[in-house]
Formats: C-alpha cells, sequence, structure tokens
C-alpha cells in the first residue's frame, strides 16, 4: 500500500516499517472499516461503491465563454466528484494532520493519468511537478503543505512508471505564496479572483528549470479554478510551455466524465 522508488531492498524494508506504523490495509481510509490489504487503495468495497469516480475534466472551453475571461490552464483533470466520501479524504489530510492519507491519493492521482489513452501525449509531456503552495504561517499552523506532499507520491510513482523518457522533477517551491487568503470556500464568483490579486509569486531560481517546461500542477479540490489558473497564469508569465492541472476531486459546474450524474451521498442512500 506504499510506494517509493530506487533500491528494491531499501524500499522493501521501508514499505514494511511503514505498514508497522501506519496500517493501512486493517482500515478503510474513508470509514474506518476493517479490510484486508487486497482493497484498492486502501478504500473498503462500499466506499467504492459510493465515489463518483471518473475519467473526469473540466471543460475549460466552456468555462472561458462562460466566464468571459482569459484562462490559463491548458487543461484540468480530477478523479472524483467532490463529495462526502471525497471530502472525508481531503479532510483527514489537511485537517487531522493523517499525512500518510496522501500515499493512496497519489496513488488514486497516477492510476487517473496512466489508464486515460487521451492523455498519454500530455503525460509524455511533462518535466515538473509543481504544487499549489500555502502560505508560510498556514504551512507552519498545519506542519504541512497538502498539495506537496500528493505532489511528491505523484511523481515518485509516474518516474517508477517510467512514462517517459525523462525523469519528472517535483519543484515544491517553485511558486510562492505571499500572504494569507480567505478561504475559496467563503467567498463567490469574482470575489474569488479578487482574493487571490497578489496572493502568489514566482521563485526567481527556478527561471531556467521552467523556461519551455511542461507543468503539471498538483492541489487536493479544483471548486471554480481561481487558484489553479492563477497558478497557471504565474508559471506562463515565467517561461512555462503548459501547464496542466489535476485534483484528486471537483465539484465545478463545468466538470465532464463522471461515472454517473448522482452525487455520493445521495447514491450511499441507496446502498444502506
Amino acid at each position: 500500500m506504499y510506494y517509493f522508488t530506487g533500491n528494491s531492498r531499501i524500499r522493501f524494508l521501508f514499505e514494511k516499517i511503514l505498514q508497522l506504523l501506519f496500517p493501512m490495509g486493517t482500515y478503510c481510509i474513508c470509514c474506518g472499516k476493517y479490510i484486508d490489504l487486497t482493497r484498492t487503495y486502501c478504500l473498503c468495497d462500499q466506499c467504492m461503491t459510493a465515489i463518483n469516480w471518473g475519467h473526469i475534466f473540466i471543460d475549460l472551453d466552456e468555462e472561458r465563454r462562460e466566464a468571459g475571461r482569459t484562462k490559463y490552464l491548458d487543461s484540468a483533470l480530477s478523479c472524483m466528484v467532490y463529495g462526502l466520501h471525497s471530502r472525508r479524504l481531503v479532510f483527514d489530510l489537511k485537517y487531522n494532520k493523517k499525512t500518510f492519507m496522501a500515499r493512496p491519493i497519489s496513488m488514486i492521482m497516477a492510476d487517473r493519468l496512466t489508464s486515460d489513452e487521451s492523455l498519454k501525449d500530455i503525460l509524455s509531456s511533462i518535466d515538473i511537478t509543481v504544487p499549489v503552495p500555502l502560505h508560510r504561517q498556514k504551512k507552519k499552523k498545519r506542519g504541512f503543505n497538502q498539495a506537496e506532499l500528493i505532489a511528491s507520491g505523484l511523481t515518485s510513482r509516474l518516474n517508477s512508471l517510467k512514462i517517459s523518457t525523462k525523469k519528472i522533477r517535483l519543484i515544491s517551491d517553485c511558486l510562492i505564496r505571499n500572504r494569507s487568503t480567505l478561504a475559496q470556500r467563503s467567498v463567490t464568483g469574482e470575489q474569488r479572483f479578487a482574493n487571490l490579486e497578489g496572493a502568489f509569486s514566482f521563485n526567481e531560481k527556478y527561471s531556467s528549470a521552467l523556461s519551455g517546461a511542461s507543468v503539471l500542477l498538483v492541489d487536493d479540490i479544483f471548486t471554480t479554478g481561481a487558484t489553479a489558473d492563477r497558478c497557471a497564469r504565474i508559471l506562463k508569465e515565467n517561461g512555462a510551455k503548459a501547464v496542466h492541472f489535476i485534483s484528486l476531486a471537483t465539484g465545478n459546474d463545468f466538470l465532464k466524465g463522471a461515472f454517473r450524474e448522482r452525487d455520493d451521498e445521495d447514491f450511499l442512500a441507496d446502498l444502506l
């Protein structure tokens, strides 16, 4: 259930130690129900069924027409529709300090990217992964940036799968959060873009690395996409050729490719 790259003997040892410390194959990481080691992503059958999976993407062209503003992302992908179960996975990582959750989340993202044939060209073009940054005060209070933990696991897994002839580089501090902002979920519409004005900047020491690079931007949730698009704008203004985005979950109005229309709360009610 744990994933490392490098020397196989050392990797095996680390995986065994982590399994003892964090027995993710013992309990469902979503509901806590007892499971065995065969369960995919350490999720029980009921949670696997309740989550609304899919080859989900955001229709950015339709969103651009509706919003009437320039967008900087080249693509935006997700793994599941935001709802009761995906919220629990993200909140346990972010607010309950269950940092081990980043590993199965990164596995889910890696499978989303590698199982979709339409992403083959995008995936092979990726040079750099960049997590959406936290402000230093929030990171100090929380103890970590959840997007950085996810991006680290995702990068390692993609490199081990050899999806490209080149090694993807993780640059955790490529973007800097200059100020703490209101939670995006607490503001709406145009306020979300105003809330992010001047919130991010580029770390100049990576100018040469970013020049002409294709970037995979990583975060836990994609809502309106204001944060991701602001990050993409800064990356492109500083030399990135393309910026693609992936999150675990999305509740965006322009999402496509979900396996069903109903959200996981309603669907779960029929299972109980």
